[in-house]
């Protein structure tokens, strides 16, 4: 399979390099580049001037001209708003609006003893194992069994302290 190479005319291709080169140097950078309207098409409003805002002419359709990124820069180091914002133009108000608040939660000190030695004794149990398991290999079989029954009846507690009925019209949900 052999491929071609397109043909290209020199002439032409540098002729139309420069005409590019010519209309971009004229153009000013904050000017927004608009595409040329399509007079082909035969609407009635394609001849008549855009967005001068007087009643019978036609605007450019989505509304006014978006600024261009020079203005949006200028704009943000200015702290302006812009002419027409964007989903993204927008600056936060710090204004309270009476939102939801939560309440301050209660200091850790404040829950139930029982419950808060029961979850001690039931992650402390078989961390105490481990270690006894990995440091202390001799450790005496009452230690031993004295650290299996705390955890047991510490985990005992906590799962007898868990609600007996479910109500059926509470999805869980709490404001």
């Amino acid at each position: 399979m052999s491929e071609r190479e397109p043909e290209h005319n020199e002439s032409t291709d540098e002729e139309v390099w420069l005409d590019l080169v010519a209309r971009l140097e004229h153009m000013d950078a904050s000017d927004p580049v608009r595409p040329e309207p399509d007079r082909s098409a035969g609407t009635p409003d394609a001849d008549a001037p855009r967005g001068s805002g007087e009643p019978g002419e036609a605007t450019p359709p989505g509304g006014p001209a978006a600024p261009t990124p020079a203005e949006r820069t200028r704009a943000i180091f200015e702290n302006q708003p812009l002419a027409s914002a964007g989903p993204r133009d927008y600056t936060a108000e710090d204004e309270d609006d009476g939102g939801f608040v939560p309440p301050e939660p209660p200091p850790l000190g404040t829950g139930e003893p029982l419950v808060v030695l029961s979850w001690l004794g039931t992650l402390a149990g078989p961390l105490l194992l481990l270690v006894f398991a990995m440091f202390w290999r001799t450790a005496p079989l009452p230690v031993i069994l004295g650290t299996v029954a705390v955890f047991a009846g510490s985990a005992a507690y906590l799962l007898f302290r868990l609600p007996q009925h479910r109500d059926e019209d509470d999805d869980g949900a709490a404001v």
